[in-house]
């Protein structure tokens, strides 16, 4: 018998990241990709000691069966963001790393390799309230070569950045889950339609969850005007006990402008990941990527104050 709690919220993992400074794609957490060896580790959690309302959730196979009761808002701190205690937690952070395609709708010609990596950590306020502090980075290679891409038809493509987010998360009383980004590059507090989203256990040891997000945001004139519009799902799998051979995983999908590759709501980008708990664990070529030029994305933002400070700079 299958469980269907009710979770609301979005900007879960990538959310909206498609948004940079020069209208870019991104959320949030691969299977193949080109030139690349991607592949979970079977060292991908630490038994963190921090206190957290966020408790483990132990398997016995004598006792566990299909029926059993599992809190999405527990689980998804822990998987997420590393909270609690026992498998699955990490109080230092922990990563979400992947990649995937971007196509051209509707031909299906693949305009550039998209991957790269979320680091985040959570900290208790109460029970029923966490805080989500994170930065992300995610670039665009040639789907021939495999480098990393400096232009498109003669424009500019940069990586996409985001140094520091905070987001919260709410538990109502009926089991739902609510957030609000209270500090982004964008300003996405009370802009994107509150979404319910859903998960379900499949069995006694998979919960799945699924986050749909909409966006239909006005953009600056400055920046040439207009509404930047795209939809994008992502679906969570995890076993609530968090073996250290199963890393939870993450399939994103999304149809929307992706500035400078396509700036009408045409591009297509399919991106799959996994969650690893070592920066050290991250594939080679993006690590090389952080040491050349990204040193802060070794870790997530240390607290509060760090993320104010970034966005108090610009």
């Amino acid at each position: 018998m299958s469980m269907k709690p009710t979770i609301k919220s979005s900007l879960l993992l990538l959310a909206s990241g498609c948004i940079n400074s020069g209208f870019t794609t991104a959320f949030s957490p691969s299977t193949a990709l080109h030139d690349a060896h991607i592949t979970p580790t079977a060292q991908s959690y630490t038994n963190g000691e921090s206190s957290s309302p966020f408790t483990s959730c132990p398997w016995d196979p004598l006792s566990q069966s299909s029926s059993q009761i599992q809190d999405p808002f527990e689980v998804w701190g822990k998987m997420r963001l590393g909270l609690g205690t026992g498998p699955g937690s990490n109080s230092d952070g922990v990563f979400w790393v992947g990649g995937g395609t971007l196509y051209e709708a509707y031909s299906g010609k693949k305009l550039a390799i998209f991957e790269g990596f979320d680091i985040g950590k959570g900290v208790q306020l109460s029970d029923n309230h966490i805080r989500q502090l994170s930065r992300k980075i995610f670039w665009f290679r040639d789907p021939t070569t495999g480098e990393i891409m400096t232009e498109y038809e003669g424009k500019p493509v940069k990586p996409i950045i985001y140094d520091g987010q905070m987001i919260d998360y709410h538990k109502a009383e009926d089991g739902s889950i609510t957030y609000s980004v209270e500090a982004s590059l964008r300003l996405l507090k009370n802009v994107l339609p509150e979404m319910k989203i859903t998960s379900q256990m499949a069995g006694p040891h998979q919960m799945m969850i699924n986050i749909p997000v909409f966006l239909d945001i006005p953009i600056a004139e400055e920046r040439g005007g207009g509404r930047y519009q795209a939809w994008e799902f992502y679906d969570y799998n995890v076993d609530p006990s968090f073996p250290s051979d199963r890393p939870p995983t993450a399939v994103w999908c999304r149809q929307g402008s992706v500035p400078p590759f396509n700036m009408d709501s045409q591009a297509v980008l399919k991106f799959s990941g996994y969650r690893l708990d070592n920066y050290e664990e991250l594939p080679e070529r993006m690590r090389m990527e952080v040491e050349r030029a990204y040193p802060d994305f070794k870790g997530p933002p240390r607290d509060e104050k760090e993320v104010q400070e970034i966005f108090g700079k610009r």
